[in-house]
């Protein structure tokens, strides 16, 4: 875009301000899409042009009786590509404990446009990464109920979480003799 200033005699300072103005207009016009999507982020500098004249562009620039520079907003790229999305995760209904307080029991799961997937127990902090699609044996200690994240994560960082809180059953009392009667512990 060029803008011819009207007198050859305008002052420096003029010509800059209205470089400054054809400049802003560039701007909002580069960064409005009108439609609701994001707009990619513009730089435009405005250069004085030794005749009486202004031209707005990409890139440094100087002037003969001083120099100026802008640079345009940085925004945050919109994501790109499709979200991840958890389609399975298969546990059993609950941990059986007959067999002592640790036990290990089978999950599974499908994911669609994951690139990897992380199990977490019982809060925040990974106990372990995989691929989008997997299966793994985990720990259950039987002495509560205990709750398993499966986060999805896509290609542009997006996530989708899915939790199954697990109890135990048949939890295995265990009976001392204390010398004065018998306790019972479970």
């Amino acid at each position: 875009m060029l803008v011819r200033a009207r007198s050859t005699a305008q002052s420096p300072a003029r010509l800059a301000l209205l470089g400054l103005v054809v400049a802003t207009a560039v701007l909002a016009a580069g960064c409005s899409s009108g439609d609701g999507s994001s707009a990619k982020s513009t730089t435009t500098t405005v250069s004085k042009v030794t005749s009486s004249t202004v031209a707005t562009g990409t890139g440094g620039s100087s002037g003969n009786s001083g120099s100026s520079s802008g640079q345009g907003s940085t925004g945050t790229a919109a994501p790109s590509g499709p979200a991840p999305t958890i389609n399975s995760f298969v546990t059993p209904d609950n941990i059986d404990c007959h067999n002592g307080n640790s036990q290990n029991f089978s999950a599974s799961w499908t994911t669609t446009n994951a690139v990897k997937t992380t199990i977490s127990i019982d809060g925040p902090g990974v106990y372990k990464t995989y691929g989008a699609n997997g299966s793994d044996s985990l720990p259950f200690n039987c002495s509560s109920s205990h709750t398993f994240l499966l986060t999805a994560y896509g290609q542009d960082g997006r996530t989708a979480t899915k939790s199954i809180t697990l109890q135990p059953r048949n939890v295995q009392t265990t009976t001392t003799d204390s010398g004065s009667g018998t306790t019972t512990t479970s």
